[in-house]
C-alpha cells in the first residue's frame, strides 16, 4: 500500500475508566513502524508486559497496578501532514476533536512537522502537539518563531522511551480536557456576570453607567492595560514596588529552608495590582530589566541587613523572566550585584521558567554554570507547563525542579495528577536534583507529596507571602527550634502579638496557614 495513502485506525480500550472523557490521539508519521509502536505502547500489548508493568509500578505506584486507573485512548493514524490536517478538520466539525497529535518532524515528500503543526492549529487551535524528532533540524528559536504557541507544544526525542509516550498521552489529554472544561466554565461565568451587570445598571438607571456597561470586555481590558502601562512608567521612581517573601518548607521536618521573593505593586489609584497582570506589561515595555535589577538588589540588601541584625537567614529565590534574560548582555551582572551588595552567592537562587530555560540555556549555559560554581542555585519554575523534552533535563544546569501548581491542585483526588507528579519526582531524583511542589493548600496534598518522596513544598497551606519585617520576625522567633511543626505550636499569649499580622496559626496542625 503506498505510504501516502496508508492509514490505520486503532480502537484501544485499556479499561472503562474516564468514561465519556475525550482521549482522542492522532499520530502523523510517514513510517508505518511508528504507528505500530504507538499501538503497542498505548495498547493492551504493552500494558500486559511484565517488564513494563514493573517499571510503571516503580514510577506510578498503585496507579500502575490498578487497571481502573488507566485511561481509554482512541488513536487515529495518518501518514502525511495533509491527511492529518483533513482528519483534524473533520473531527472538529463533528464535535469530536482530537486532544493530542504526535507529529513527526520529517515526512517526505509532503509537509515537514512545523508546516503540519501550523496547518493543524489553523483547523483546531486547541489541539496539543508532541513534535517527534530524531534530528536537530531546527533551533528552538526557529521553532518558537514559526509556531508561536509554545504552551501547546512538547518536543519528544526519537527513539522515544515508552514511559515518556504513555505519560505524555495521559497527561496531555487530561490537560486538554481540563482546559476545555475550564473554558466552558469561564464562558458561563462571564455570561452570568454580564447578565448581573446589566440588571444592576438597569436598576441604577444611570445613563453614564449604562454606556460603560455596554463596552465589550475586550475594550475594557485594553483600556485598563494602557492605563497600567502608563502608570508603570513612574512606579519604580515613586517607590510603589515592594517585595514580599514566601517560605518554602521541608516536608519531613517542617523547617523553613528557603524563601521566594515576590514583587508587589500598589498604585495610589488602582490599589494592589496582581503580578499576573502587570508582569507581562513590564516584559512588553522593557521595564522588566531595570525593575528586575531593583528586585535583585533589594533582596541582596535585605539579606545583608538580616545577617547584620543576627537574623538566621535562608537562601532567597529571585525570578528571572525570559525577556529579562534575553535583554541582558550576559549574566555576569548578577555576580557583580552580589559583590557590590556584599551578599554571599550561596544565599541566592535564580528561578527561571521551563520555557525560559529551554529557549536560553544554550546561549547562557556557561554563565549559568559559573554562577552555580560560585554557589548560586538554578531552579526551573512551573515545570510541566512548557515544552522541554524530559530526557533533555539532564543537560540543563539545574539544581531544583519546581512542579507547577496545576499538577498539585487536584493531587489528592486525581490519580492522573498523582501519577504524573510521582513520575516527575522519580525523574528529578534520578538526575540528582531537588523537587519543590508549588501551590500546596491542603494537608491531603502534602500527604500525597510526602508519600512520593517530595522534599519541599510551598503554598498557602503554610503561609502567604509576607512583608520583610514579618518574615524577619518569623525567622527570628522560631530559629533553633527542633522543627517547624513544633515551633508553630505557640503558647496562647503569643497569639496577641501575631493577631495583627498577615500570618494565621493553626495550633492543632502546627502549621502556618493563610
Amino acid at each position: 500500500m503506498p505510504p501516502n495513502t496508508w492509514k490505520a485506525r486503532i480502537e484501544i480500550d485499556m479499561t472503562n475508566h474516564s468514561k465519556g472523557a475525550n482521549r482522542r490521539v492522532l499520530v502523523i508519521d510517514d513510517n508505518p513502524a511508528i504507528h505500530e509502536d504507538m499501538r503497542k505502547i498505548l495498547g493492551p500489548g504493552l500494558v500486559n508486559s511484565a517488564q513494563v508493568t514493573e517499571s510503571e509500578a516503580a514510577v506510578f505506584g498503585d496507579a500502575a497496578k490498578n487497571s481502573a486507573a488507566l485511561p481509554v485512548f482512541q488513536v487515529d493514524s495518518a501518514s502525511q501532514g495533509q491527511e492529518g490536517v483533513t482528519m483534524v478538520r473533520h473531527a472538529r466539525d463533528s464535535d469530536q476533536p482530537y486532544a493530542v497529535a504526535f507529529v513527526d518532524a520529517r515526512m517526505p515528500p509532503g509537509w515537514d512537522g512545523l508546516e503540519t503543526i501550523t496547518r493543524l492549529w489553523e483547523q483546531d487551535p486547541d489541539v496539543l502537539i508532541v513534535l517527534c524528532t530524531a534530528y536537530s533540524d531546527y533551533s528552538w528559536h526557529e521553532i518558537r518563531t514559526r509556531l508561536a504557541r509554545p504552551e501547546r507544544l512538547v518536543i519528544l526525542k526519537k527513539p522515544f522511551d515508552n514511559m515518556e509516550v504513555l505519560q505524555l498521552a495521559d497527561g496531555l489529554t487530561e490537560k486538554w480536557r481540563l482546559a476545555r472544561s475550564e473554558g466552558h466554565h469561564l464562558q458561563e461565568l462571564e455570561r452570568r456576570i454580564s447578565e448581573r451587570n446589566r440588571d444592576n445598571l438597569a436598576a441604577q438607571g444611570s445613563e453614564a453607567q449604562l454606556h460603560t456597561g455596554n463596552q465589550s470586555p475586550a475594550d475594557c481590558a485594553t483600556q485598563r492595560r494602557r492605563a497600567l502601562d502608563r502608570a508603570l512608567q513612574d512606579a519604580l521612581r515613586e517607590s510603589q514596588f515592594t517585595l514580599h517573601y514566601q517560605p518554602l518548607v521541608d516536608i519531613a521536618s517542617r523547617r523553613v529552608v528557603s524563601l521566594e521573593a515576590l514583587l508587589r505593586w500598589r498604585h495610589p489609584e488602582f490599589g494592589a495590582v496582581s503580578p499576573a497582570e502587570f508582569i507581562p506589561i513590564l516584559e512588553e515595555n522593557g521595564l522588566i530589566v531595570p525593575i528586575g535589577e531593583f528586585v535583585l538588589r533589594s533582596v541582596c540588601q535585605q539579606v545583608v541587613r538580616w545577617e547584620r541584625a543576627g537574623v538566621p537567614v535562608v537562601p532567597v529565590a529571585v525570578n528571572v523572566s525570559g525577556v529579562q534574560l534575553e535583554r541582558l548582555k550576559n549574566l555576569e551582572c548578577i555576580g557583580g550585584i552580589l559583590r557590590e551588595e556584599g551578599m554571599q552567592p550561596q544565599r541566592l537562587a535564580l528561578e527561571l521558567t521551563e520555557s525560559t530555560l529551554m529557549k536560553n540555556a544554550q546561549r547562557h549555559s556557561a554563565e549559568l554554570q559559573r554562577l552555580r560554581a560560585d554557589g548560586v542555585s538554578i531552579e526551573m519554575d512551573d515545570f510541566g507547563t512548557g515544552y522541554s523534552s524530559l530526557s533533555y533535563l539532564r543537560h540543563l544546569p539545574l539544581d531544583v525542579i519546581k512542579i507547577d501548581r496545576s499538577f498539585i491542585t487536584h493531587l489528592d483526588t486525581s490519580k492522573t495528577d498523582e501519577a504524573i507528579v510521582s513520575a516527575i519526582l522519580t525523574m528529578t531524583h534520578s538526575l540528582g536534583m531537588r523537587a519543590v511542589a508549588e501551590g500546596v493548600e491542603k494537608a491531603e496534598q502534602l500527604e500525597v507529596l510526602a508519600r512520593h518522596g517530595c522534599e519541599t513544598a510551598q503554598g498557602f497551606y503554610f503561609c502567604r507571602p509576607m512583608p520583610a519585617d514579618e518574615c524577619r520576625d518569623l525567622l527570628t522567633k522560631w530559629a533553633g527550634r527542633p522543627s517547624f511543626t513544633d515551633t508553630l505550636r505557640v503558647r496562647k499569649q503569643d497569639l496577641n502579638t501575631l493577631a495583627s499580622s498577615s500570618i494565621g496559626w493553626n495550633l492543632e496542625d502546627g502549621v502556618c496557614i493563610a
